[in-house]
């Protein structure tokens, strides 16, 4: 009882003292761009054997990356979708030790047809607005101030290997807010006169966290990369 009389002083407080908007922002668009040797090679080769390359890993293995869990995401997706995923440290270490090969050699010293380069990978794409929409389905704009949300891009660029082909590039971002739902996560708290906002107070009953609700989670993130996976696939075949 007492934390339900809190939540509603709360909420009483802000209703007095704050106004209640809601985002909507335009989402990026997606980028992919498959080769006519890609889908060449596929339809010849229906389980082919990829290595996932993360960003700036050099040669060497990345174990304490802290993408790791993005890493793995992808690589269970290929998985699902029938490639034969190789072990990415080991490909690495292959490759550290022959630095002066050519594709065709690290085709023969891997037994890898394609290599699946993650360019860029983020949670932190940054989207800035001025405005906010009311239930009543009004316009607000901000004086003097501005709302940050945060989406995420993740990006591959793909190999043939043996004949160092260039396969593909494929751009996917996450843009948060893109419908006008009215939930919790698209909410912002403005002053009675639209000059200032208050991206950790809430009207759904409790703080904001800092680290959750500014960045994309890293579960969300695992979905987005396999997302993005699925759709490269559909584009490639």
């Amino acid at each position: 009882m007492k934390n339900i009389a809190i939540v509603v002083t709360l909420l009483v407080t802000l209703s007095s003292c704050y106004k209640k908007g809601y985002i909507q922002l335009n989402s990026l668009d997606n980028e992919q761009i498959a080769s006519n040797a890609i889908k060449t090679f596929l339809a010849k080769n229906s389980s082919p054997s990829i290595v996932l390359k993360a960003p700036k890993s050099g040669r060497k293995s990345t174990t304490s990356d802290r993408n790791t869990y993005i890493y793995n995401a992808i690589e269970k997706e290929l998985l699902v979708a029938g490639f034969n995923v190789k072990d990415r440290g080991l490909f690495n270490a292959v490759m550290e030790k022959s630095k002066e090969v050519n594709y065709k050699d690290i085709k023969e010293l891997t037994n890898t047809d394609l290599l699946l380069e993650l360019v860029q990978v983020s949670r932190k794409v940054k989207f800035k607005t001025n405005k906010v929409q009311t239930k009543k389905g009004e316009e607000k704009v901000l004086k003097n101030s501005d709302f940050t949300l945060y989406g995420a891009v993740i990006e591959f660029k793909l190999t043939i290997i043996e004949t160092n082909q260039f396969a593909g590039s494929y751009t996917f971002y996450w843009s948060p807010c893109t419908n006008l739902d009215y939930s919790c996560d698209c909410e912002v708290v403005y002053n009675l006169t639209a000059t200032k906002t208050y991206p950790h107070l809430s009207f759904c009953g409790e703080d904001k966290n800092n680290t959750g609700y500014e960045y994309v989670s890293e579960s969300h993130m695992a979905s987005i990369a396999r997302d993005g996976v699925k759709r490269m696939i559909a584009e490639m075949k």
